[in-house]
């Protein structure tokens, strides 16, 4: 699934330079005009909000949808800043935990809810070298700052862009990751290829997830564990995780990722960034 790309290259160097120079709440309060711009002009977002919240039985509401706009800039805004600056923001998690969890190697899954973005910067542990598994769909304008900003980080996450590899050499470097105890991290709730998503019920309709980071979980008999990571106020997230037990049926696996997925979801409906038509039946088309 492509989706339009949001944002552009002048409004989060504007956005930085303003951080750099007046602090986070001037960028914060100036992200309520910017939202109400975005607001009255984004009408292929509106729909697939109001289709959504209909979904998972909440009422649609024009304050509900601008609040839903304004959550998704600063938490698209916040994975530039978290680059600069990770000691102006707390990430709440038990990080012995996840830790223990991941000794051994194993796979993430992440959603495109709440502050996934920000993981990367936020979520260091030491001698757990992580493995990005993504096909960038931003700007180049964009992509340009974001590599910059990395380029200045020390960390051990490494990104493995599918734009610039081989499905071939991508597997190779999966497997070797693994071999080597290392994480690998893709997305659950959206697949790079029509060929390798699967259908289960969420919310009472059928929509397609990325069943790869099941079959590899499953083939390598690593651990598998969703995250979900939940902006809980100005600067500050939540991650939560479960462990995902491995199956012979891949159907299985994912249905219990998206009936997690489910819970996260209506604790934090205004939080959900897959901002097109998610779901297959007819309605909304």
């Amino acid at each position: 699934m492509h989706t339009k790309q949001r944002g552009s290259g002048w409004s989060i160097r504007l956005a930085l330079w303003i951080y750099s120079h007046f602090g986070y709440m001037s960028f914060f309060i100036l992200l309520y005009p910017i939202t109400f711009i975005y607001y009255l002009k984004a009408s292929n977002t509106r729909c697939a909000l109001k289709l959504y919240y209909k979904k998972i039985g909440i009422k649609y509401m024009q304050w509900r949808y601008f609040e839903h706009l304004r959550k998704f800039a600063v938490v698209m805004t916040d994975r530039f800043i978290t680059k600069c600056d990770t000691s102006a923001y707390k990430l709440i998690v038990d990080r012995d935990e996840i830790a223990k969890e991941l000794r051994n190697g194993g796979v993430i899954l992440f959603s495109h809810f709440g502050g996934w973005s920000i993981t990367p910067s936020l979520l260091r542990i030491d001698n757990l070298r992580v493995n990005i598994v993504m096909q960038e769909v931003i700007k180049e304008d964009i992509k340009v700052i974001e590599e910059r900003l990395r380029e200045g980080q020390k960390t051990n996450i490494h990104i493995l862009d599918l734009a610039h590899v081989s499905k071939l050499e991508a597997s190779i470097k999966i497997a070797e990751a693994l071999m080597e105890k290392e994480v690998v991290s893709m997305m659950g709730d959206r697949a790079n290829n029509p060929k390798h998503t699967i259908s289960v019920d969420f919310f009472g309709s059928l929509a397609e997830f990325n069943k790869t980071p099941f079959e590899i979980a499953q083939k390598a008999q690593v651990p598998l564990i969703a995250f979900f990571i939940t902006y809980i106020k100005k600067q500050t997230y939540k991650l939560e995780y479960i462990k995902i037990k491995l199956s012979t049926n891949i159907e299985n696996m994912v249905k219990e990722y998206a009936q997690t997925y489910e819970k996260v979801i209506l604790a934090a409906p205004d939080q959900w960034f897959n901002l097109y038509d998610f779901w297959k039946d007819e309605e909304g088309h």
